[in-house]
């Protein structure tokens, strides 16, 4: 008897969980792991050029469909990345997300516009150099505040993984558009709020497929004696049969009168039977005191299953350091990777 009374409490709790949770669940995830070999220009006494760098993701999405035709979700990803010890993980992005014939509300920390709809030729790589977390100028060229701030021709400064909302038009034919709005905080050094806008249209002329894209983003300054700043993006990807191209254009502002404007070009080419090359040129300067990085990418990727990849690249760069106090590099990467999707 005991064991039939919880049986049927099990099933009659079941239903009540089956009946309250209607909303379509997954998991998926993805791992890397690198080996980086750093051929500096630069000599440092007692210093290693290589390292091993992983990067994992999990992401949780949740979503369900309501009778009057909206689409409502929410997604939570966890990130541990870089050569730290395993447990250094935390929340990267988590947002509410409504969508439905009036477009599409994002309601958290997840990307921004700039992030979604603009592009640059570093989108087609595959493999980075995480020399310090992310593909930056720094990576290569330590710069100063007063000096160069990326590396990527897409919208350099914009709404990352933060509390924003983002809107997101219903797309009209080729063109989808949006904006984010973020509020930096309500403290006196915290009025450095953010707004991006961002467009992207694609176009089809049969062998010729491609999209257009353009962002531009205003921060206000952080403190009544601040600096508002601004960045912009425009780009272009083609692709034919292939092969694919992407020429990129950016700028942003690193103070009152110093702004980075960041060029590059890349080509990717599928050879067939998984596997893939690519090459990307990148130009980046600093408009008043002369600094500037040139870095040469070339890479191949070969599909060993489906889900999982393995991949070899190769950075070359010329780190010039202009009016700057900081040191000159002209060096280079390489980096081995195996990647896999879940």
């Amino acid at each position: 008897m005991r064991q039939l009374l919880l049986s049927t409490t099990a099933l009659i709790a079941a239903g009540a969980i089956s009946s309250a949770v209607a909303a379509d669940v997954s998991i998926s995830g993805s791992y890397k792991f690198e080996y980086q070999d750093h051929d500096s220009g630069k000599t440092v006494a007692g210093a290693s050029g290589d390292r091993m760098y992983t990067d994992q993701s999990i992401t949780m999405k949740f979503e369900t469909k309501t009778d009057s035709g909206l689409t409502i979700g929410m997604h939570s990803t966890l990130t541990s990345e870089g050569d730290t010890t395993a447990n250094a993980t935390g929340f990267d992005e988590h947002a509410l997300k409504i969508s439905g014939g009036f477009g599409s509300i994002t309601l958290g920390a997840d990307d921004g516009v700039g992030d979604q709809l603009t592009r640059t030729a570093h989108d087609i790589g595959v493999s980075s150099a995480h020399l310090h977390g992310d593909f930056t100028a720094e990576a290569f060229a330590p710069s100063t505040t007063t000096g160069l701030g990326t590396m990527d021709a897409d919208l350099a400064i914009d709404v990352n993984d933060e509390a924003a909302i983002t809107y997101i038009l219903p797309k009209m034919g080729g063109l989808t558009a949006g904006v984010t709005i973020a509020d930096k905080g309500d403290q006196a050094s915290q009025n450095a709020d953010e707004t991006s806008f961002a467009a992207k249209y694609e176009f089809d002329t049969g062998e010729l497929k491609g999209s257009v894209h353009y962002g531009q983003m205003s921060m206000d300054a952080a403190t009544s004696s601040g600096v508002a700043l601004d960045a912009n993006s425009m780009a272009i990807d083609i692709t034919m049969g292939d092969l694919r191209a992407v020429y990129a254009m950016g700028e942003m502002d690193r103070s009152a009168t110093v702004k980075t404007e960041v060029t590059d070009f890349g080509v990717a080419y599928n050879l067939g039977n998984g596997l893939e090359v690519s090459a990307i040129q990148t130009e980046v300067k600093e408009n008043t005191g002369g600094e500037t990085l040139d870095v040469t990418s070339v890479a191949a990727r070969y599909t060993i299953a489906s889900g999982l990849t393995a991949s070899m690249t190769y950075h070359d760069y010329d780190y010039a350091i202009g009016t700057s106090s900081e040191t000159a590099d002209d060096g280079s990467m390489t980096v081995f990777s195996i990647n896999a999707s879940f």
